[in-house]
């Protein structure tokens, strides 16, 4: 493998980085519920991390796509500058701490990309990067799916939801249940890739315990979106591997390998589809379907009469049923698209800054896409998501240029990943300005990247 050491260093230090992520946010729960922190352990290192990163990418390799991973970071930090400077001035109320907290997490999400990026340098081999990033993702979830199931045994685990609220689950020693619900979405399909790469005979199932663990995790927290991105990752990863296993047998070429991971995924599908009905996430779901059921029920007669008075037309932002499904995200969406549509044409291209024009407390969205846009502008919005349309533009292309491996089970799943925290982190937030989740979808949009190069 050629790789000078002063890259293999990073690579040491950004893997036991990846692994410490659950432990961080286990100190960071600690020190807000026993100590009332504002400054934590988790924030501290990340932010530092940050700044190893900078360095990293621009001192610290000699990849040749560096000068334009430098030049993109640059414009970028020029735009969100320029937009911080301008709202200092002309905002009616700019709380420097939080605009300048809520900065740096923007800048975190792009910048792990880049970083991550220039890990895979030419002439080295991609598969032990890959593998090297996946082993320490499934190492990072061994000890999330530990401490939520330790928490849970000895009564120790926050609870997901406030007290009196109808729902119930259990997020361990984490403090934000958002947060560790994106996290297992995302990582659950990584874990897995994990385990099939390693899966040769069936004593390999030890690489499947991570992602037991996590599964039942998912069922612990009591949260739809664990519990149906588990659900929708071995549901398709059992029908791709049982698909190769069919292809195998009908060119006579079946291996002891594709069947051994068709059986531990069966296996993993059994016991997880068995103990769901035993579990908060099964109690949740059904209550919130009959909830939804009975909003749609009330909607109905508004609608009919929306339609024979135009005049008395209520705005789709109102929506009881959107306001359920959003979790009332929906009422946050109409003040700063007000400021924004009044704005005028610069912060219309920088952005309103963190929260728009608030007078009060600030309040995100919580809808990472539509906070990208309002805060930091149509420029901002383009520049920060540039890697994106990038990697998705290489996706498009793996699909009409080799079918084949576009439907690859690696690529499926981590798709599935890509689409969930993407999804995630449109519908409900807590993805793109939360460090501790972001890292992870930084490591699958890179890897797809790198799955399409490599084919």
């Amino acid at each position: 493998m050629v790789i000078d050491v002063k890259q293999q260093k990073f690579i040491d230090i950004f893997k036991w980085f990846v692994i410490s992520q659950p432990i961080l946010d286990m100190l960071t729960y600690f020190s807000i519920v026993y100590f009332g922190l504002n400054i934590t352990v988790g924030i501290i290192v990340r932010v530092l991390f940050l700044a190893i990163s900078l360095i990293y990418i621009c001192f610290g390799n000699n990849h040749p796509w560096k000068k334009y991973i430098i030049t993109y970071l640059a414009f970028l930090f020029i735009i969100l500058g320029i937009g911080f400077v301008v709202n200092f001035f002309t905002k009616p109320e700019f709380y420097l701490f939080s605009e300048m907290q809520f900065l740096i997490k923007t800048i975190y999400f792009p910048v792990m990309i880049c970083t991550i990026l220039l890990l895979f340098l030419p002439g080295s081999k991609l598969a032990d990067i890959k593998k090297y990033l996946l082993s320490s993702v499934s190492i990072a979830m061994v000890l999330v799916g530990l401490s939520i199931i330790i928490a849970v045994l000895t009564n120790t685990a926050k609870l997901t939801y406030k007290p009196g609220y109808p729902k119930i689950g259990y997020i361990g020693w984490f403090f934000a249940g958002n947060e560790i619900g994106a996290i297992v979405a995302i990582a659950f399909p990584l874990v897995l890739i994990y385990a099939i790469l390693k899966t040769r005979q069936l004593k390999d199932i030890v690489f499947w315990v991570p992602t037991l663990l996590l599964a039942v995790s998912a069922l612990i927290i009591g949260t739809k979106v664990s519990y149906l991105a588990v659900t929708i990752t071995i549901i398709l990863s059992l029908i791709c591997n049982l698909l190769y296993w069919i292809l195998q047998r009908r060119a006579a070429n079946v291996n002891s390998s594709a069947k051994n991971v068709l059986l531990c995924n069966l296996v993993l599908a059994i016991i997880f589809f068995a103990v769901t009905p035993l579990t908060p996430t099964y109690s949740n779901m059904k209550d919130e379907y009959t909830t939804v059921n009975e909003a749609v029920q009330k909607e109905e007669p508004v609608v009919i009469e929306e339609k024979v008075a135009e005049a008395e037309q209520a705005s789709f932002l109102d929506s009881k049923l959107l306001t359920i499904l959003l979790s009332k995200r929906n009422l946050y969406i109409k003040p700063v698209l007000e400021d924004y549509a009044d704005a005028g044409l610069f912060n219309k291209l920088f952005g309103l800054g963190y929260a728009g024009y608030y007078t009060g407390e600030p309040k995100l969205i919580e809808m990472d896409f539509l906070d990208l846009f309002f805060a930091y502008g149509l420029l901002g919005f383009l520049v920060i998501c540039l890697p994106l349309f990038y990697i998705f533009w290489r996706v498009l292309r793996l699909l009409f240029r080799n079918v084949g491996a576009f439907f690859g089970t690696d690529h499926i799943l981590l798709l599935v990943s890509a689409g969930l925290g993407l999804g995630i982190a449109f519908l409900a937030g807590h993805v793109l300005f939360a460090p501790a989740v972001s890292v992870y979808l930084a490591i699958t949009l890179v890897l797809l990247f790198y799955y399409s190069h490599e084919h």
